[in-house]
């Protein structure tokens, strides 16, 4: 969420693309390295982290673009 909020505050757009794939990107990196430092893909937890990393930067993108926000 972070990584997103940096993004919008430089783009000054919440309904910028840009930041909500950086913090896309950043969130599927931080995956690979919890693969490389378990030994193994923990497919629950993994999931998990996905989704509780980004909901809030896809909900506040998609709320911005159809102009509620």
């Amino acid at each position: 969420m972070l990584i997103w909020v940096v993004g919008v505050a430089i783009a000054g757009d919440v309904g910028a693309v840009w930041p909500l794939v950086v913090a896309v990107l950043a969130e599927l990196v931080n995956e690979c390295f919890d693969r490389v430092r378990t030994g193994s893909w923990r497919l629950p937890d993994t999931i998990a982290d996905i989704v509780n990393s980004v909901l809030w930067p896809v909900a506040l993108f998609v709320l911005a673009r159809s102009g509620l926000i």
